[in-house]
């Protein structure tokens, strides 16, 4: 289905791909190797897809769109590498990350190396409005998920706390990809507030989902172990709205898994079944919906158009994801 929506900047996409190869070269033997299985390792590359598709929509996309995307991406996966390092991930999409096949000083150090990759295009093909977009949402990411690993195994962890932490570590940068594509073809303030606002309630209802899937999914459909977030001590939205309600039995059972690092199969099902029990699931998905149908509202600002339609089934489907 993504497929399909993507067609029209299937081009674009390609020529993503091949910026993505080629602008990472490193003097150094092992950064190359490192890069180039992370980058054969591809995720969907929604993030620059949305930020070719929202440049689209403001009119003609000029050579340095596919850069800038690329630049995107890479934001994406210096942080991606960074997060194996400090949750100990030994997946990644699917494969053994970084971090298990060199180390955690190759991790760290690549996903630096990314980052300054990053930094050359935006500053090659960006502009200085579009630069300080940039440092703000990577200050936003790290802030994010610094809260988050304050926060672990802590049950007193409230919807309004991990707002902050889905709105930093991951709606920053889908926010980005919308109002980016304004800032760089230099367009009014109500165009770069209205993909802003997209982006920014796209990400949380990719969050919401993503932590769903974490309960609901099998292993080889999400890239990575289900019940990952719950054995690294992360409180998400559906462990949230059962332990406001759950019983005190329920709610140590809870507390013990989440402090003990170590969850066997059948607690975390009795888990999912008391977050079953309370509605979080259903709930969260709920507020998916929610957050993706109040992202579509804001791309009504804009005419009829295929990369409207692309990105308001973009928002579906990851609505849908669960």
């Amino acid at each position: 289905m993504l497929e399909t929506l993507l067609i029209s900047i299937q081009g674009h996409l390609e020529c993503v791909e091949k910026i993505l190869t080629s602008d990472k070269k490193s003097r150094i033997p092992l950064i190359n190797i490192a890069a180039s299985y992370v980058t054969k390792n591809r995720g969907k590359r929604i993030r620059p897809a949305i930020f070719i598709l929202a440049a689209k929509l403001c009119g003609a996309v000029d050579r340095r769109i596919p850069h800038l995307a690329s630049a995107i991406e890479l934001i994406h996966t210096a942080s991606l590498l960074h997060d194996d390092v400090v949750d100990d991930s030994p997946l990644r999409r699917g494969k053994p990350s970084v971090k298990v096949k060199w180390g955690n000083q190759v991790s760290v150090l690549l996903g630096d190396f990314l980052w300054c990759k990053a930094s050359e295009l935006f500053m090659k093909h960006g502009t200085e409005k579009l630069w300080h977009a940039v440092i703000k949402t990577v200050m936003d990411i790290t802030e994010g998920q610094m809260l988050e690993t304050t926060m672990l195994n802590d049950i007193s962890t409230n919807e309004k706390v991990y707002q902050k932490i889905v709105e930093g570590k991951t709606a920053s940068l889908f926010s980005l990809c919308g109002k980016g594509a304004a800032i760089v073809q230099k367009l009014s303030p109500k165009i770069e507030y209205a993909l802003e606002c997209f982006g920014f309630n796209l990400g949380i209802a990719f969050q919401l989902t993503d932590d769903v899937l974490d309960y609901t999914s099998r292993d080889n459909q999400l890239g990575k172990s289900t019940g990952t977030d719950l054995k690294e001590g992360k409180l998400t939205l559906p462990i949230i709205i059962a332990l406001k309600k759950c019983n005190q039995k329920e709610r140590d059972f809870i507390k013990n898994c989440l402090i003990s690092g170590s969850v066997s199969k059948s607690q975390f099902t009795d888990i999912v079944e008391i977050v079953n029990k309370y509605k979080g699931i259903d709930k969260t998905i709920k507020l998916a919906h929610h957050y993706a149908n109040k992202a579509n509202e804001y791309l009504l600002f804009f005419k009829p158009s295929i990369e409207r339609d692309a990105l308001i089934g973009i928002s579906n489907y990851i609505a849908n994801r669960s």
